[in-house]
C-alpha cells in the first residue's frame, strides 16, 4: 500500500530556528518539519522514516506542541512532527463532560471551548496559556488544581497512537482477562515481574514521570496503557487523537496565603492545610518574592499586606467547594487551626489581590529565567523533583544547603500539596566548569530525593536533561525493564531517540546552548 503524506514541509534554516530550541537550556537543529493534516499523515510519515533508514538515512520522528517543555524533550536533529497548524480539531460532549481533541490542539483553545458549557480540563499547569495538549500528554503535565484532580494522565479516557509499525492503537482500559496482541500479552507478564520492584524504585510520591508508569497499567483488574504512553515523551508512540475527562469550572474559590517563617514547619502547614481539602496548594519562596518585588512591582505590592517578609516561603492555600457557603467553611476552619498553630496566615480579600499572587505564583519560572546577568542562566535540571509531603522540610532544609554550599543562586516554586517542588538554579555558562557543575548538583539532588523515597520528576519528564541519570536513581533491573518497553513498542528505535533510553551526560555536553 502507498502512503503518500498530503501535509506540509520545510527545511530552510528559517524556518527550523524556532524548532532549535524549548524552554530547556538546548538548541538543536532539525533536519525538516512536517506539518501532518490527518492521522494517515501521520501514518505516511512513520514509512517514509522507514523508508529513508532502508537507504541508509538518519532518520527518526520526533513531535512537537507548543515549545514549554523544561527537559529538552521535542528537540532532536532529526525530523520534527509539529501537529499545531492542522490537527487541531476540539468537540464538546456537554452530557458527557468530555473533550475530544487532536495532539495539535493548544489548552488555551480547549480552555475557551470547554469554558462555553462551564467546564475545564483539571490538569491545568502555569503554562496554561501556551502549551499544547500534546506536550501535555507527552510530558503527563499537572499544574495548581492537580491535588484535587490528579495529573494529565488522570484525566484522559482515550487515545488514538499512531505506533512505530505504522499500525493505528486505539487505547483505553479493558478487562484483564482480554489480552489482545503480542504487546498487551508481553505488558502482563512485565507487570508481574516488575512492577513491586518498580514501585519500590519510584518512591512513596503521589505521582512520577521518570521511565515509564509499568505499575500502573494494571489496576483492579483493568489493563489500561494509558499510563504508559501519558508521559513517554512521545517514545513508544504518536498520540494523534485524545478524549479527555472535564470538570465543572470552580464557582466559589477563596484564598489564604501561608508565611513559613522556618523550614521546620512546611510539612505540618501542609498536614494541616490537607486536612481541609484545598482545591490547590502551591508555593514559591523568598528569592522569587524578591525578583517580583523588582519586576512585577504592582502585584507585590498587592501581595505585602498579607506575608511576613522574612519568611522563607509562601504557600497558597485554595479553597472551592459547591457552595459559598461551604467553600467559606473550608476557608475559615483551615484558617483557624494554622492560628491556633501560631503560624501566620492571611485570608486575601479583594479579586485583585488574589490575582496579584497568583500572577507572582504563575510567573515564578520565568521570573528566575529571564531576569539575571547575560552570562547567568536558569537551568531546569533539578526543578521537577517529589518528595513525600511529610519529607519536605528535611528536603528544603538540605537542599538550600546544597545549594549555598555550591554558591549556587536559585528561587524555588512548585505544587507542594503533594511535595513537588520546582527549584531553579542559576549557573554561569561562561564557566569551564559548567557541565560538571550542572551533573553533580543533578547527582547529589537526586541521590537526597532518593533517599527520602521520591522521585527525581513528577510531571516534566526526562528528556535530554535527565534520560542520563535514570540508570543511577532506578538500578540496573529496572533501567533494563525501561529499554524492554521501548523496544517492545519501538523496535527500530524510529520514535524521539535518546530520551527515556539511551542518553548520555555527553548529549547535556553536546546540546547545551551556550
Amino acid at each position: 500500500m502507498q502512503h503518500i503524506f498530503h501535509g506540509e514541509k520545510v527545511s530552510d534554516s528559517h524556518s527550523l530556528q524556532k524548532y532549535k530550541t524549548d524552554a530547556s537550556v538546548f538548541s538543536i537543529a532539525p533536519q525538516i518539519v512536517y506539518y501532518p493534516k490527518n492521522t494517515e499523515d501521520v501514518i505516511s510519515l512513520v514509512h517514509l522514516c522507514h523508508a529513508h533508514r532502508a537507504q541508509g538515512e538518519k532518520a527518526s520522528l520526533t513531535v512537537r506542541a507548543g515549545g514549554t517543555c523544561m527537559s529538552g524533550g521535542p528537540l532532536t536533529s532529526d525530523w520534527i512532527v509539529d501537529m499545531t497548524r492542522h490537527m487541531t480539531h476540539i468537540t464538546i460532549d456537554e452530557d458527557r463532560m468530555t473533550a475530544t481533541v487532536e495532539m495539535g490542539a493548544y489548552f488555551r483553545d480547549i480552555e475557551e471551548k470547554a469554558g462555553a458549557y462551564g467546564l475545564m480540563f483539571p490538569s491545568y499547569p502555569s503554562s496554561h496559556l501556551l502549551c499544547g495538549i500534546g506536550g501535555m500528554i507527552g510530558n503527563n503535565a499537572s499544574g495548581e488544581k492537580s491535588l484535587r484532580h490528579g495529573p494529565t494522565s488522570a484525566n484522559i479516557l482515550s487515545l488514538e497512537v499512531v505506533l512505530s509499525d505504522g499500525s493505528v492503537r486505539q487505547v483505553s482500559p479493558k478487562d484483564l482477562q482480554e489480552p489482545q496482541d503480542h504487546i498487551e500479552k508481553e505488558l502482563v507478564t512485565l507487570y508481574e515481574t516488575y512492577s513491586d520492584n518498580l514501585c519500590r524504585a519510584t518512591g512513596r510520591v503521589p505521582k512520577a514521570a521518570s521511565g515509564y508508569r509499568l505499575e500502573k497499567v494494571i489496576q483492579n483488574g483493568t489493563l489500561n496503557e494509558i499510563p504508559l504512553f501519558v508521559g513517554a515523551q512521545g517514545t513508544l508512540g504518536i498520540v494523534t487523537r485524545a478524549v479527555l475527562r472535564l470538570v465543572p469550572i470552580p464557582e466559589y474559590l477563596d484564598l489564604l496565603l501561608i508565611s513559613a517563617q522556618s523550614l521546620r514547619d512546611i510539612s505540618h502547614i501542609i498536614d494541616i492545610t490537607r486536612k481541609h481539602n484545598p482545591e490547590g496548594l502551591e508555593t514559591f519562596d523568598q528569592n522569587t518574592f524578591q525578583k517580583a518585588v523588582e519586576f512585577l512591582p504592582d502585584d507585590a505590592g498587592k501581595m505585602l499586606p498579607y506575608i511576613d517578609t522574612n519568611a522563607h516561603l509562601f504557600i497558597l492555600a485554595q479553597f472551592s467547594e459547591e457552595s459559598e457557603e461551604a467553600t467559606h467553611t473550608r476557608r475559615d476552619a483551615c484558617l483557624t487551626e494554622l492560628t491556633n498553630a501560631n503560624y501566620f496566615v492571611r485570608q486575601l480579600i479583594t479579586p485583585e489581590d488574589v490575582e496579584a499572587v497568583w500572577h507572582i505564583r504563575r510567573n515564578s519560572f520565568l521570573l528566575m529565567r529571564d531576569h539575571n546577568p547575560p552570562h547567568m542562566k536558569a537551568v531546569p535540571c533539578i526543578e521537577d523533583v517529589i518528595v513525600p509531603v511529610d519529607s519536605l522540610h528535611i528536603f528544603i532544609t538540605k537542599l538550600s544547603e546544597i545549594l549555598e554550599r555550591n554558591n549556587i543562586e536559585y528561587g524555588f516554586h512548585g505544587h507542594i500539596g503533594d511535595g513537588s517542588l520546582r527549584i531553579i538554579p542559576i549557573f554561569d555558562f561562561t564557566s569551564p566548569t559548567l557541565v560538571t557543575d550542572i551533573v553533580e548538583l543533578m547527582t547529589e539532588v537526586f541521590s537526597l530525593t532518593k533517599s527520602l523515597h521520591g522521585n527525581m520528576s513528577a510531571d516534566h519528564s526526562d528528556g535530554i536533561i535527565r534520560t542520563p541519570f535514570l540508570k543511577e536513581f532506578y538500578g540496573e533491573e529496572i533501567s533494563s525493564l525501561f529499554h524492554t518497553i521501548k523496544h517492545l513498542y519501538d523496535p527500530m528505535g524510529i520514535l524521539n531517540p535518546g530520551k527515556k533510553t539511551h542518553g548520555t551526560i555527553a548529549d547535556i555536553e553536546k546540546y547545551l546552548n551556550r
